[in-house]
């Protein structure tokens, strides 16, 4: 053979013909895994709200009362905004013809429309002007809403003597909700 050595009778050329041949020869098989990781949706809604001035106008602590059971003053609470599915995302609360005194109670439900539980992680109230305006949000103790389950949210807006007549006084409460092992 040309310049290749003798091994004890098996020339190099054999040895590497005989690994190739080794090689090629085990048998094996080969197994896969194809993994599809299909994350969930936190997403929650305005399904319902109502106001406690259903008749005779509610009246703030003791120094105001409405003996007489008048229905001067409004309560009007609806729908403002909506997402691209047709979910109500933005509630509007107007007050008609308010006085000092006048204490309303609005309750909102928010849903988890989603399908993952969520919790309340933060919420800020803006604009109120404190001479005019006490409000107050009643959250409650355990937040967590399940995919389907429902949380009563209520906010308290009582007028104070401060308020000036014919007047529109706004403030504006924004409610954000999280996937509930984030919010501690």
């Amino acid at each position: 053979m040309i310049g290749i050595t003798n091994i004890k009778g098996i020339t190099l050329v054999g040895l590497i013909l005989l690994a190739i041949g080794v090689a090629s020869a085990m048998w094996m098989e080969t197994l896969r895994v194809n993994t599809y990781v299909h994350t969930g949706e936190v997403k929650v809604a305005w399904v319902n709200w109502a106001c406690s001035d259903t008749g005779p106008d509610p009246q703030s602590g003791d120094s105001y009362h409405n003996s007489e059971d008048k229905n001067v003053a409004q309560c009007i609470v609806g729908p403002e905004v909506y997402d691209e599915e047709g979910n109500v995302v933005k509630v509007n609360i107007t007050l008609v013809n308010a006085y000092p005194g006048y204490a309303p109670v609005v309750t909102l439900t928010v849903k988890n429309i989603g399908t993952i539980p969520v919790k309340l992680l933060n919420y800020t109230i803006t604009g109120v002007n404190t001479t005019a305006l006490s409000v107050d949000l009643t959250i409650p103790q355990n937040t967590q809403i399940h995919p389907n389950g429902t949380l009563d949210l209520g906010i308290e807006i009582a007028v104070e003597q401060g308020a000036e007549e014919l007047t529109t006084y706004t403030f504006e409460v924004e409610y954000t909700f999280a996937q509930w092992n984030e919010v501690p």
